[in-house]
């Protein structure tokens, strides 16, 4: 009997396996349309998100093929995160660093959990955004049944292996250095990293702690405070671009997102969402200054 509910789920794990790996090749599919020349930004902002709006390009812009989608249950999601982002941003933003205030950097996170949250092809073929969570949930339960896996897991996708990088508090940077160990912290997780726990054994912990809101937040927050080390090392100016680029491939020279089609794009269907993570971030503010000037 024990033998049989083995094999049993065993074959369903790799049957959910095949499917994920059939589902993650379409859902990462490159935007559709050609390369652009610039990597300018798309929208313009105004106010105190200095360093999330984009200055003018002698280039034309070429129009996004995308508008900004975010499902219902998620702008309701992210209300309740508010704080928790905000909070977030004040432990992992180093401003001598970024020269970011804390709600600049806490708007960087509110605009990759927006852009996180719905895929390329759900872009392309609206009725799929029906599925989407359920293949977001299916990679989780993938991950936590212990065989290794190392999908992304939602809402920040990150995979376990970058956030076992956190835990351990390393930064990949160029060789010859390779990797750099940093005052890195994760509040909240429970996770201890003993060089004898078996990978497994990790990612199916971690993958639990990364799949909930709030932990999720703090792991992309403490990311992004690594993208701000990474750039320091490279000698790169902090900006949103380059801390979409490093959370999506693990880059932050302006020459490699150019010459990465999979960062490029990343980078430009994020700017789709800047608009609305700024005034995520800056709406009460916004409201304050409304109300006394009135």
């Amino acid at each position: 009997m024990l033998k049989q509910r083995l094999r049993s789920r065993l074959g369903r794990i790799i049957v959910l396996l095949l499917l994920l790996h059939l589902l993650q090749a379409v859902l990462t599919l490159p935007a559709r349309g050609g390369s652009i020349t610039s990597c300018e930004p798309a929208h313009a902002c105004s106010g105190n998100e200095s360093r999330l709006a984009y200055r003018s390009s002698r280039a034309k812009l070429p129009a996004l093929e995308i508008e900004p989608y975010v499902r219902p249950e998620f702008t309701e999601t992210m209300d309740h995160l508010r704080p928790v982002i905000l909070a977030a941003a004040t432990r992992h933003n180093r401003p001598e660093l970024s020269g970011m205030s804390d709600t600049e950097f806490a708007s960087i996170l509110a605009l990759l959990l927006y852009n996180e949250h719905n895929g390329w092809l759900e872009d392309d073929i609206e009725p799929l955004r029906i599925v989407t969570p359920l293949y977001q949930i299916s990679q989780v339960y993938v991950n936590q049944v212990g065989v290794g896996s190392n999908f992304s897991v939602w809402p920040a996708n990150i995979r376990p292996s970058v956030a076992l990088e956190i835990l351990r508090q390393q930064v990949p940077v160029p060789a010859p250095t390779n990797v750099l160990t940093v005052p890195l912290t994760v509040a909240g997780s429970q996770i201890v990293v003993d060089p004898n726990t078996p990978e497994a054994e990790l990612f199916a912990a971690i993958s639990h702690e990364i799949s909930q809101d709030t932990l999720a937040v703090e792991y992309l927050a403490a990311n992004l405070e690594r993208g701000v080390y990474r750039c320091q090392y490279e000698g790169v100016p902090v900006s949103w671009r380059t801390l979409a680029a490093w959370h999506n491939q693990g880059i932050v020279q302006p020459t490699d997102i150019a010459q990465n089609s999979i960062a490029f794009d990343y980078v430009r269907r994020t700017s789709a969402y800047l608009l609305l993570a700024h005034h995520f971030m800056y709406r009460t503010e916004d409201r304050v200054q409304e109300a006394s000037g009135s």
